[in-house]
């Protein structure tokens, strides 16, 4: 390597061996510092350490003598550097850089300089001009130039050049090559290359050379000239490409490299993401990434027709997006709003005479708590139905629960505690739109309520509450947690994963009604600090949801012995018991009546389980298994929401409901027998 100090005049050649280096008639071993410019090696302006054969330090260590009103330069020439063996695969990069490291009090800059560039054992390189369109037809694709690296790289292949020392062009599949011109450049002469066409073993079709002449003076150059045809029309749009490969010394390989020469068009409108955010629910003038809506073919979107993109229910259209051409021409323009703000529709104002391609950028959303987790945009136009996905939806908290079982008709219940995490910083906010507290609120089903206020409390982070508001609304259904201050500084999860704060409620006391079905009982999270679009959805779309306990009906004791009614006695017995009722059974049309509470309690079911409505006069039975209304008047009974009629109807006598006893027996699911003799009814 030569250092050249143009203030100087002066060059200095570097020479590197196996184990020192020489600077002009002196020889260094590696390590040493050598004089470059300068009177003594003590006293050098500027001195060249050699650390290895890869790495050298040029050390400026005093002013120099000429006039320093000037900038300092030297030119470093690589004059000649050596390149280890290695495979094209084993290569990072075909370019051989050299990294400049200064400090930053040097008043000398750091960075990487590309010195030249290695070419491979191939030695041959295709580029290919801009990809033409063509459609079923066929047609014309770009040009494609073939370059050697040095004169001679592509070798004169044997008369056999499909199978020896090949050199190829292959088309992707589905296009076949048509017709071909080749132009020789640079050290190829006019009868240098010649071609064939061939079809690979995968039906591939592929562009063979001869190489007839080898380049001579200066590398070759070839200029491909071509059209090609569709094997078979296609449905969809794609690349048209090239690849360059084969067994010649030149080419370097069998796939040595890839171009696209042309777009297969097909009619019709293509949707495509380009970008996709991440979102909150609950949040207002949200906004979502960027999509594509690209023309199949030119005219794909004539003057006049409509485009309308809707978002799913839970989402809504707050800055409607801005349209540009990313390719052709054509002009869409903003037509108006629908569906309550999901759909937007835009309007072909001026046809393409190019493929347009339009992007649909800077757009915004109003999103309820219930938004779907992946944001869509549905795509509606001439031939086109197209679903997009633009956001992905967070949750502003996670609410999960301990989880407990409670029985129906059971006051005082207590179940597990529920946990609120906040999922981001600040999720929970202090103020609604109107400037009021903003709460948060916990409510319960029907049936069901809180049988105190339950204790509230934040267990990580820095959101405050103000406990002193908290209290129990809509008939201690729905627990109201006022928020003092938003959370500010983030709380580290697992993993590295930082969330807002979280909030415990404990102590939970439930209360159950006799009248609530078995299953679970979701508990609805909703609230102003929760969602700041709480005016702008309905209330089943701005609420979470959480399985708070599972419900289940108190079971029945289990009969062990014979109950006994008689037909005009207020007694009966329970096994060997003798109890007291206030109405005796009687007959009326050939059927027995028999008051319902004591049959119920007969078979072990206790006041809880038994629910009288005096506004329908409907009496409701609930067993381990079954729930069985019986309503007076109805010549009917509902079983497990079932309808089963009956050849008589329930009436009221003496204040109390009278059934048919065997319909309520068999509803209840116990064996029941008549004695005509002792005119008993019997049941086991």
């Amino acid at each position: 390597m030569t250092f050249y100090f143009p203030e100087q005049g002066k060059a200095i050649t570097v020479t590197f061996y196996k184990d020192n280096y020489s600077v002009g008639s002196a020889t260094y071993n590696y390590g040493e510092e050598a004089l470059l410019i300068g009177g003594t090696t003590a006293s050098s302006e500027i001195r060249l350490q050699a650390i290895n054969k890869q790495s050298v330090t040029l050390k400026v260590c005093a002013v120099p003598a000429w006039p320093t009103t000037k900038t300092f330069r030297t030119y470093i020439h690589f004059d000649e550097v050596y390149i280890k063996p290695v495979a094209p695969g084993e290569l990072e990069s075909s370019d051989i850089k050299v990294t400049l490291d200064a400090p930053s009090t040097s008043g000398f800059s750091s960075g990487s300089v590309t010195v030249g560039r290695l070419l491979t054992f191939g030695g041959s390189t295709i580029t290919a001009d801009s990809p033409t369109n063509i459609t079923e037809d066929g047609g014309k694709i770009a040009d494609i130039t073939l370059k050697e690296e040095v004169a001679g790289a592509l070798k004169k292949n044997d008369a056999d050049f499909l199978q020896k020392n090949t050199v190829k062009l292959v088309l992707s599949p589905g296009f076949s090559w048509d017709n071909v011109t080749l132009i020789p450049l640079g050290g190829f002469s006019k009868d240098s290359v010649a071609f064939a066409v061939h079809t690979e073993r995968d039906g591939r079709s592929a562009l063979y050379l001869k190489i007839n002449n080898e380049s001579s003076g200066s590398p070759g150059q070839l200029v491909i000239k071509a059209s090609i045809k569709v094997d078979e029309p296609l449905t969809t749009s794609r690349d048209v490409k090239v690849t360059y490969g084969g067994t010649n010394p030149g080419v370097g390989g069998e796939r040595i490299a890839e171009v696209t020469v042309a777009k297969y068009l097909v009619p019709g409108l293509t949707v495509t993401a380009k970008s996709a955010l991440d979102v909150v629910a609950g949040r207002s003038n949200q906004q979502i990434g960027s999509f594509t809506i690209a023309e199949g073919m030119p005219g794909d979107l004539p003057q006049g027709r409509l485009i309308s993109l809707t978002l799913p229910e839970g989402a809504k259209w707050n800055q409607v997006p801005q349209v540009s051409l990313e390719a052709g021409s054509g002009v869409l323009e903003f037509r108006g709003t629908r569906d309550e703000g999901r759909t937007v529709t835009f309007v072909v104002k001026a046809a393409s005479s190019e493929r347009a391609v339009f992007c649909f950028k800077n757009a915004t959303v109003d999103l309820a708590l219930g938004a779907p987790e992946e944001l869509t945009v549905t795509v509606k136009g001439p031939g086109v139905s197209s679903t997009v996905t633009v956001a992905h939806v967070q949750a502003p908290v996670a609410v999960s629960a301990a989880g407990s079982t409670v029985r129906i008709g059971v006051q005082e219940q207590p179940v597990g505690t529920i946990t609120i995490q906040e999922n981001l910083v600040g999720a929970l906010r202090t103020r609604d739109a109107a400037g009021n507290r903003a709460v948060l609120k916990l409510t319960l089903p029907s049936g069901v309520r809180f049988a105190r206020i339950p204790t509230v409390k934040v267990t990580a982070g820095d959101l405050e509450l103000d406990a002193t508001g908290i209290k129990l609304d809509d008939n201690d259904r729905t627990l109201v947690i006022p928020v003092k201050l938003s959370s500010a500084t983030p709380v580290e999860k697992q993993a590295g994963e930082q969330v807002g704060s979280t909030l415990a409620v404990e102590d939970i006391l439930l209360t159950v009604e006799r009248a609530v079905p078995e299953g679970d009982i979701t508990l609805e999270v909703s609230g102003s600090a929760l969602s700041e679009t709480e005016d702008l959805f309905s209330p089943s779309l701005n609420k979470l949801t959480c399985v708070l306990a599972r419900c289940i009906t108190p079971a029945p004791e289990e009969i062990k012995r014979k109950v006994v009614f008689t037909v005009g006695s207020t007694r009966y017995q329970v096994g060997s018991e003798e109890r007291e009722m206030d109405v005796a059974p009687y007959i009326k049309e050939g059927r027995i009546y028999a008051p319902v509470r004591y049959l119920a309690y007969a078979v072990g079911l206790t006041e809880e389980r038994i629910f009288w409505n005096s506004e329908d006069f409907t009496v409701t039975l609930l067993t381990g298994k079954r729930v069985v209304q019986f309503k007076v008047g109805q010549r009917g009974y509902v079983l497990q929401g079932i309808y089963v009629p009956m050849d008589a109807a329930p009436e009221i006598v003496n204040g109390r409901v009278m059934v048919p006893y065997r319909y309520l027996a068999q509803a209840l699911g116990f064996q029941v027998s008549w004695d005509p003799v002792k005119q008993a009814i019997i049941i086991q």
